[in-house]
Order: C-alpha cells, then structure tokens, then sequence
C-alpha cells in the first residue's frame, strides 16, 4: 500500500514538473504591434460605438513581472495612462493562455517571442473587445 502512494506522489510530482517545462518565459516587455478593438455602451449606460484597428487602439504594452510555471502576473499599459494588473495561466498545451484582470477576462496564444492577447470588458458599464498583437523586446 505505502508502496502505491509513493509511485502516486511521484508521477503527480512528475507530472506538475513536466507541465511546468512546457511553457515559455513570458516575464519582460511585450509591445503592441497591432490591434484590433470594439466598443460601446450598455443599455443602462449608452455610449458612442468605437470600432478602430489602429495599433494604440487596445493595450500598449504588456509587462510580465512574476512566473512560476504555467502561473504568471503582471500589468497592462493603455493609451490613456490607465494600468490593470493581469494574472493568468497556461493551458496544457503550453501556448494558449486565460488571464483576468479587474476591468475584462480574455485568452491569448504564444509563440516564441510573440503573442496575441484578446479580452474582453466585465464591467456594467462600459463593452469592450480587442485583440492585440504584441512582440517580446526584453
């Protein structure tokens, strides 16, 4: 029996570990390189629609300042000075990626040293969706 849950508590051990080589560094600077976004008011709160694919349109800049394995955190940067902290997580796969932050919740994609970021608001008042592209420069 002893036996048994060793083997169990290795292969789980094991397991975390290699999920946790599969994934690339994200900590560093991202740029925006282009971006696509939408934006509108609610129903309680009517507010002109904005539709841009203007490179400043969605966030600017990406840093990732914590990582721990397929874990990581760290801020965006908007045109309009605002910044929110983002945490996010790896799917198995190693390049798809969920993050969420105070203002929307979104997926993303990694590949070397790009990645698209797309979110989307949570607020009650205010829609927002955009897709950003971004390039790792540190």
């Amino acid at each position: 029996m002893m036996t048994k849950k060793i083997l169990l508590i290795s292969i789980m051990m094991f397991s975390s570990f290699a999920y946790a080589q599969s994934v690339p560094n994200l900590i560093g600077t991202w740029d925006v390189v282009s971006a696509v976004s939408a934006s509108s008011g609610t129903e309680e709160k009517q507010a002109r629609l904005v539709l841009s694919n203007k490179k400043d349109s969605a966030i600017l800049k990406l840093v990732i300042s914590t990582q721990e394995g397929g874990a990581f955190q760290g801020e965006t940067s908007w045109r309009d000075g605002l910044k929110n902290i983002v945490v996010g997580v790896f799917h198995k796969d190693g390049k798809t990626l969920t993050f969420s932050s105070d203002v929307g919740v979104g997926t993303g994609y990694v590949a070397n040293d790009e990645m698209e970021f797309c979110s989307a608001s949570v607020l009650t008042t205010k829609n927002r969706a955009s897709c950003t592209q971004l390039k790792k420069v540190k």
